[in-house]
């Protein structure tokens, strides 16, 4: 399903405007459930302006100018009762319950359509759901890339992001890097890649990916047939009943496909959010994930690549009646091995995306030279891994076991 060059290949081959001069402030906290479990890529929005997601622990922060103080934060999770806390009421650090929302089974069972027709209904009304002009995003950016537990690379960025919209298929995007760092070091063990290449391009690999504009084998229309789709519940999103709809390929399909979850806004027919792996089904027919006019290139190269996993996720947020992107995450897992390095073990290749901010309209022109090429790779090497690094673009926070390691780099 990843497209163009796919992760692996990008190993191998290959302003934004501050918020003017007003004091930021900021909340942050942890969001778990019932039973304490720390719950990852919650959605948390000031109005339509702000946004964060929690990370695999729960944790998250975000900054926000003192004047959008009076307003509300608004929480929301697939699953899970959404809340809102008046800004103004907090103090400190957060420490956040979400209670499990019921479903109504009887609710669901009264819908007369069938999942499918859910399914395509919500890819005819894209065009009118989905911003169709260019738009602006501010995101936050982090790449990692292992062989067991040696990293080949730890990259994190603020970007700008200057997307064609989803009616502008000619068109390309364009991304601008506001700061980035690239560790060097991981805890006392130097980053080493015995592959002498960087990532490269990851980021428009991700925007390659978002479903919405390329269906690929999960939306595209030749695809639809080879799923089992199932309504196995409901859900709110910020305030929107949603269908939660379950799909996994045939069971006589004799390919690699995918199994997974899509929220379809009951309203609208909008899709909120869309996660998916790779189907037990068809494992056996997995590929290397290497197009064929290469394979022979890699051949002679040494390299040998089997694709184990691949696990994507796609949510988006409605501002002003349209949906933009709100957070992207790709993840691959391949054994490899390569003669010559002496490799043999599993590389791990996993990006995320967020976006802070949407703008309706860019701010502001960006000549070529400011626009990041397409193989480009993050190399401003990290002295510190602070928080404070990021000064005032939002980020998602780094998991515990993560900032450990990063921390004690010298």
């Amino acid at each position: 399903m990843i497209k163009k060059g796919y992760l692996i290949l990008c190993l191998i081959f290959g302003v934004h405007h501050l918020l003017d001069a007003q004091e930021l402030l900021k909340v942050e906290g942890l969001i778990v459930n019932e039973n304490n479990v720390p719950l990852p890529n919650v959605n948390l929005r000031i109005k339509e302006q702000m946004s964060s997601v929690t990370n695999n622990e729960g944790e998250f922060i975000l900054k926000f100018p003192e004047a959008l103080n009076k307003d509300t934060l608004s929480i929301s999770c697939v699953g899970f009762q959404s809340i809102k806390i008046p800004l103004s009421t907090v103090s400190g650090k957060l420490r956040l319950i979400l209670k499990p929302r019921l479903v109504d089974l009887a609710e669901v069972a009264i819908y007369s359509g069938t999942p499918e027709s859910i399914v395509k209904k919500a890819i005819k009304n894209i065009p009118a759901n989905y911003a169709q002009t260019p738009f602006e995003l501010v995101g936050f950016y982090r790449e990692i890339a292992k062989i067991d537990a040696g990293y080949l690379s730890f990259a994190e960025a603020s970007l700008n992001i200057l997307m064609r919209g989803y009616g502008q298929k000619k068109n390309k995007d364009f991304i601008i890097v506001n700061k980035e760092r690239n560790l060097k070091k991981v805890g006392n063990e130097v980053v080493n890649n015995p592959f002498k290449a960087s990532l490269k391009g990851v980021p428009f690999v991700i925007l390659e990916n978002d479903l919405i504009q390329n269906p690929g084998a999960i939306l595209g229309e030749r695809y639809l047939a080879k799923y089992n789709y199932e309504i196995s519940g409901s859900s709110s999103i910020n305030g929107e009943e949603a269908f939660v709809i379950t799909f996994d390929q045939k069971d006589n399909i004799r390919e690699a496909l995918y199994k997974g979850t899509i929220v379809i806004i009951k309203g609208s027919y909008a899709i909120a959010s869309i996660d998916f792996s790779l189907s037990p089904k068809g494992k056996q027919y997995i590929g290397s994930d290497v197009p064929f006019v290469l394979r022979p290139l890699v051949r002679l190269m040494g390299y040998s690549f089997q694709k184990l996993n691949e696990q994507l996720s796609c949510r988006y947020a409605k501002i002003k009646n349209k949906w933009y992107p709100q957070f992207y995450s790709i993840a691959t897992t391949h054994h490899v091995k390569a003669r010559k390095e002496h490799i043999d073990g599993n590389l791990q290749l996993s990006a995320e995306l967020f976006i802070s901010n949407v703008n309706g309209k860019p701010l502001k022109k960006y000549d070529q030279a400011d626009r990041m090429p397409r193989d480009y790779s993050f190399n401003k090497n990290a002295v510190d891994y602070s928080d404070d690094y990021w000064g005032d673009y939002n980020f998602i926070k780094p998991t515990t076991s993560l900032k450990k390691i990063a921390e004690t780099i010298k």
